[in-house]
């Protein structure tokens, strides 16, 4: 939600400190950097400490500094403090986003899981849908673009409280076996983050799910930041009019329904892969997925010029593609992934594509558009936008490949984790009969006087 709010109000945001696109770009990738700075971090203490104490914690820092962003004085010698601010929430972010997932993985295995991760990834086409909406309409109704960074923060306290109070938080590997977790048993004994590091990084299917992930985060981060403004400047220069909230409750809808469309289908059409035609279901909907999203946002780029209407059909089109991915590159970590490397390698995989993915794109995206014109009429604007914006579907045909080649690995790495699972549970059963062998020998031999 809070990432979208800038984006909805990015025009206004330019104005206030008096910055190029290139500038506005080092918003979001200031944002980015920190929160794959900190992934590492937070993906080391998961593993290892309390789930809810660290997403409580973090949940607050980023409230309280999106909150505080609010308040940084117009003039573009203020820029940089607001910059920081942004930073600081990437670190806040981290800590929820990498660990939730895991405490999921935790309580579900099968079917369930996937349809508790369907449910998790929900929020994020809602939230980018509320972040419009509703930032948009306050900031309008406000008169300043700085209330809309008030509603955010609000929400995120109150998901802190709830978080610490009521959040269950389960055995790492809980929804693998039903036996009791032993120092010994490797699969879910935390070992060395250099440890973890090198298991994960031998791991085919997670790498290349890895390099697609990066792909589908450079492509939404451009189009998190850019989108709205780019079919702002379409709409003036098509119609003489546009406004802000107008563009923000159009891209609030289609997020929001695309998204969701994007997410159940993604999530029910893996899953009926997986049982009924191929195993390699997931890795084959993320290909199919990142395509459609490529082709759309082609389409939308080169025809979305000549018709407003086509613009936002093409927008709905790629919104409700690049969200079927939502589901199945999850599973696909969740299940190559031993649990107690789970938050690292949740946490290296989001660190490493944002790093390849969005920590740049906003700021290519920006510059690629300053170095076509310096114009900051409409016309001039979404020529140079729209343009810059077409390295996005390139990176989505890229992406497609990586997870075509994921899937040739993904069935085999899948019976190496269930191997490891199978022998701890070996483990865990000969513990228990040497355990109860001892017994025996205590009960029938007498205790000396």
């Amino acid at each position: 939600m809070d990432r979208v709010t800038i984006s909805g109000i990015l025009p206004d945001i330019k104005k206030a400190f008096n910055l190029n696109n290139r500038q506005a770009g080092i918003i979001q990738t200031v944002f980015i950097i920190s929160y794959l700075i900190f992934s590492p971090v937070f993906g080391f203490l998961g593993d290892r400490y309390n789930r809810n104490i660290i997403m409580f914690i973090g949940l607050i820092m980023w409230s309280s500094v999106t909150f505080a962003s609010s308040f940084v004085a117009d003039g573009k010698q203020n820029f940089w403090l607001f910059l920081v601010l942004r930073g600081c929430g990437g670190i806040g972010e981290a800590s929820y986003g990498i660990i939730a997932p895991t405490i999921i993985a935790d309580l579900f295995s099968g079917r369930k899981r996937s349809a508790a991760l369907a449910i998790y990834f929900l929020s994020v086409p809602v939230g980018s849908a509320l972040g419009f909406l509703i930032g948009t309409f306050v900031a309008e109704a406000a008169k300043t673009w700085r209330a809309a960074l008030w509603v955010a923060p609000a929400v995120g306290i109150l998901a802190a409280i709830v978080c610490i109070l009521f959040n269950e938080n389960p055995p790492r590997g809980n929804a693998e076996t039903n036996s009791d977790v032993t120092d010994d048993w490797q699969g879910f004994q935390a070992t060395s983050w250099i440890d973890d590091i090198k298991a994960i990084l031998k791991t085919p299917t997670y790498v290349l799910s890895s390099l697609g992930y990066a792909c589908q985060f450079f492509t939404l981060g451009a189009l998190a930041f850019w989108a709205a403004p780019t079919i702002y400047y379409i709409q003036f220069s098509l119609t003489g009019h546009a406004t802000l909230s107008q563009i923000g409750l159009y891209f609030g809808l289609i997020l929001c329904f695309g998204g969701i469309g994007g997410v159940i289908t993604g999530a029910a059409v893996a899953g009926y892969l997986k049982k009924n035609v191929m195993k390699e279901g997931d890795a084959i909907v993320c290909a199919i997925g990142i395509a459609l999203s490529g082709t759309s946002l082609y389409l939308c780029l080169v025809f979305g010029a000549l018709n407003i209407v086509v613009a936002w059909i093409f927008v709905f089109a790629g919104s409700f593609a690049i969200f079927i991915l939502s589901t199945p590159v999850t599973d696909i970590l969740l299940y190559t992934v031993p649990p107690a490397r789970r938050s690292t390698a949740e946490a290296f995989q989001i660190a490493t594509s944002h790093l390849l993915g969005d920590a740049a794109s906003p700021y290519i995206i920006g510059a690629i558009a300053d170095a076509i014109t310096l114009n900051k009429g409409p016309i001039a604007q979404s020529f140079a936008l729209r343009y810059s914006l077409l390295i996005c579907p390139f990176v989505c045909f890229l992406g497609c490949g990586f997870y075509l080649f994921a899937s040739l690995t993904l069935v085999n790495d899948r019976k190496k984790m269930l191997q490891l699972i199978g022998n701890n549970n070996n483990v865990g059963e000969n513990q228990r009969i040497v355990s109860e062998n001892n017994n025996i020998l205590n009960e029938k031999t007498p205790l000396l006087p």
